[in-house]
């Protein structure tokens, strides 16, 4: 099908990709206990950050940059990552029970969200099989513990609850040997004397399913994207 124009927050070039975008929490669950016989409990806070990072490691090795990034000019790579964090109300000296740890998955377009999601919840059975797997002694000193025993015998283990908060959908890359795209990066270069086109960590929702249609979807934008902060519209991209 013909070109179908989408207007993007750009710095007047052609934006030719965008990523798509996932949504996750971690519900850490340790076990309650006084700050001062920490090996009786599980601090919630440690375990969340641990497995988090352990599902980032995993993450960074089964989507790394792809060969094509580099072609569209991304600025970044598919990334996972934490950026909210809750805990159980408590007292300084208690090992909190639970943690809530929430974040986002940012895809380029040459990798499935479906994949990820299964890899994530392929990270998070391991974790829950042996949450001692992500127990960190180096840093965490050696009384941070992710299963306890009591006389040999299993006592308790944590536990992440992994929930995804949104559906998930996937980036576009924009055909680059399509009229569309010669167009407007023609009409670029006249009015600017050049063109740059690039890829952005940012996401569109619904236009790859437009592209999945058939539709020869491309994206432009001439506002100033470089000068949006965090709580401007830019953000929510």
């Amino acid at each position: 099908r013909g070109p179908l124009f989408w207007i993007d927050a750009a710095d007047g070039e052609p934006c030719i990709g965008t990523a798509g975008a996932g949504q996750w929490e971690f519900k850490a669950k340790g076990k309650l206990f006084h700050s001062g016989l920490p090996h009786r409990g599980i601090n919630a806070i440690e375990f969340a950050n641990d497995a988090t990072r352990y599902c980032q490691r995993r993450f960074f090795q089964d989507f790394p940059r792809h060969p094509k990034e580099n072609e569209y000019n991304f600025t970044t790579q598919s990334t996972f990552k934490a950026t909210q964090i809750f805990c159980s109300a408590g007292t300084l000296n208690q090992l909190p029970a639970e943690c809530t740890v929430q974040g986002d998955i940012r895809l380029t377009p040459f990798y499935d969200m479906k994949d990820v999601y299964a890899k994530i919840e392929s990270y998070v059975a391991e974790i829950n099989a042996n949450p001692a797997i992500v127990e960190d002694h180096e840093h965490r000193g050696p009384h941070s513990k992710y299963v306890l025993f009591e006389d040999d015998v299993i006592s308790a283990k944590a536990e992440i609850v992994l929930k995804w908060l949104v559906h998930g959908e996937n980036g576009v890359a924009c055909k680059l040997d399509s009229k569309g795209f010669k167009a407007l990066t023609e009409a670029t270069r006249t009015v600017l004397g050049d063109c740059k086109p690039y890829a952005i960590g940012g996401s569109l929702p619904l236009i790859r399913d437009l592209q999945d249609q058939g539709f020869d979807v491309q994206i432009s934008g001439y506002g100033m994207s470089a000068r949006y902060h965090a709580d401007d519209e830019c953000a929510s991209l």
